[in-house]
């Protein structure tokens, strides 16, 4: 019974230390995640056909756009 405890407890330090690496990646990398939705949000709606030029294009556009903005 005090081993399953033990594993527990250690269980749950290794996921409070994984979950916590993976908010502070997120907090860090807010600005890409926030241009990768942007990028989804143009692309959503075009067929797989036309989706590998219309990924370039927008992705493009995109670059661009945060060049001027800097």
């Amino acid at each position: 019974m005090f081993t399953y405890l033990k594993m527990k407890k250690n269980e749950w330090k290794v996921k409070a230390f994984l979950y916590g690496s993976v908010a502070a990646l997120l907090d860090n990398q807010k600005d890409v995640l926030e241009w990768i939705q942007k990028l989804y949000i143009a692309l959503k709606d075009v067929p797989a056909d036309e989706l590998q030029r219309e990924f370039v294009t927008r992705l493009t556009e995109a670059i661009h756009e945060e060049k001027k903005d800097n």
